[in-house]
């Protein structure tokens, strides 16, 4: 097929990289700062997609400020020779909602394992994306969520030219990528993919008085109305986000992290909350995989855990969380901080049940799995299976990790463990892509949760599927003095 591809807004140019095909930096929309999406620019000549696109403003792990706001394109990766129109991945990156870009993904490998037509989306990210100018009675959308729904538009529209097919969608995330795919799955357009995998889900959208709280403080220390609209569009953007991260460093005992962002529950663009649309069956149809990785707050405990036991604390309330604490601590694996096992259920592991009992209860299927293996790979090497130790085995190159620029991580050789987990890895969400499901290969007895068996997938060298893995555990949570859940 050829490398020049014409587009509603005009022809791009990609390269040919062994059997993959790619167009980088494609233009899918445009905006004005904090409103939506509207049309991308348009060309007439062929337009070079051989390098890559632009990224979101964001400080780089070396306190530096990078990128531009003139960020939205996608990156397409597909095999040389398409027959017949293939799958699409849709893949929506993480980064703490504040970080990250598609460039920082090469989805070659995939695409051509699929085979796959491979998108990798950039969306707006930190105050640019996340600060709506709305009210708590009145919230406008989060300018990042009208972004994804412009490049899922582009897909709808422009795919087939491509290879794709775009009846035949698959959305996946990871962190705050599944985050953001999750709500994706709330809205109309986002209901029309046919599955969708969330890797590390950290919870549900934003209610409109929390997002209209962080609005008033970071704007406040801006000394800049909402309603003032021409000067928000003319402050630079290093003082944008050097107020954001002021409210940021004073919020770390509220939100994990300082993590002020992200999607709010606007009831126009997104309407609803996703277990709520998983509970009124909107959703059966959609086969869902959501995953944890098993030592997820190791990467966020590097400097104590004084700031996050507070967040959990607050949010499931002191003595509930003593309780908890008190069988962690009996339920301990050796070596394991009960501490750190705690806080991960609470914000990871938590939402992934509740979000698959209420797709299981509505008659629709959702997987189950967990991440047990370390990469050999700085900072898993150290810090074990952590937060983002399954991302980096998803966008490997075997025999290789390959670099991530904008987290300052170097590629590096994989050990026998890294490619055999890998493989399993990329078995199983192709799968999803391809029919559906990832009980394929060494996880086909891998069955979609369902509240006797709890069925889990635990990925490691040597994978296992797993029956109600710490059972102990999540009774914990559902015991009488806890909060009710059927789950």
């Amino acid at each position: 097929m050829s490398l020049v591809v014409p587009t509603g807004s005009g022809p791009v140019t990609g390269r040919l990289a062994g059997n993959v095909r790619s167009w980088r930096g494609i233009p899918y929309a445009s905006a004005d700062r904090f409103g939506p999406a509207g049309p991308a620019p348009s060309w007439s000549e062929p337009r070079d997609a051989t390098a890559a696109g632009p990224v979101g403003v964001q400080v780089t792990p070396g306190g530096t400020l990078t990128g531009t706001e003139d960020c939205l394109t996608l990156d397409v990766y597909a095999p040389e020779h398409v027959d017949a129109p293939l799958p699409v991945l849709f893949w929506v990156h993480g980064g703490a909602f504040q970080t990250g870009a598609a460039a920082d993904y090469d989805g070659s490998v995939l695409a051509a394992a699929g085979p796959a037509v491979v998108v990798a989306v950039s969306y707006r990210l930190g105050p640019f994306g996340f600060l709506q100018l709305g009210t708590a009675e009145a919230p406008d959308p989060s300018p990042a969520v009208t972004d994804l729904l412009a490049a899922l538009d582009w897909v709808h529209r422009e795919v087939g030219g491509f290879g794709g097919d775009p009846d035949r969608l698959t959305l996946v995330g990871q962190s705050a990528g599944a985050s953001l795919v999750c709500a994706l799955l709330a809205t109309p357009a986002g209901r029309q993919a046919r599955a969708a995998v969330a890797l590390s889900v950290g919870g549900p959208v934003l209610e409109p008085a929390e997002s209209a709280d962080v609005r008033a403080r970071v704007l406040g220390d801006l000394g800049v109305a909402r309603t003032d609209l021409a000067a928000l569009r003319s402050l630079p953007a290093d003082a944008v986000m050097a107020a954001a991260a002021r409210v940021a460093r004073s919020s770390r005992r509220q939100r994990l992290g300082g993590v002020l962002w992200g999607p709010v529950l606007d009831g126009v663009v997104l309407p609803a909350q996703l277990a709520d649309v998983l509970g009124s069956g909107a959703l059966r149809d959609t086969a869902l995989w959501f995953g944890s990785c098993r030592d997820e707050m190791m990467m966020f405990l590097q400097h104590g855990s004084e700031d996050a036991v507070a967040v959990a604390r607050a949010r499931v309330g002191g003595a509930r969380f003593d309780r908890l604490l008190e069988v962690y601590t009996a339920t301990a694996r050796p070596g394991e901080d009960p501490v750190q096992a705690l806080l991960t259920d609470e914000m990871w592991v938590q939402p992934a049940w509740e979000l698959a009992h209420a797709q299981g209860a509505a008659g629709g299927r959702a997987w189950l799995s967990r991440w047990d293996h370390a990469p050999g790979l700085p900072p898993f090497d150290v810090l074990g299976p952590t937060h983002g130790a399954d991302n980096a085995c998803l966008w490997a190159h075997p025999p290789r990790f390959v670099e991530r620029p904008l987290l300052a991580r170097p590629a590096g050789d994989m050990t026998d463990a890294d490619e055999a987990v890998t493989a399993t890895l990329h078995e199983a969400i192709l799968g999803m892509v391809r029919a559906g499901t990832p009980a394929t290969g060494e996880l086909a007895d891998w069955a979609p949760y369902e509240p006797t068996a709890r069925c889990t997938a635990v990925f490691d060298a040597v994978p296992r599927i797993e029956s109600d893995p710490a059972a102990q555990r999540r009774r914990a949570w559902t015991a009488p003095s806890s909060a009710p859940a059927a789950w």
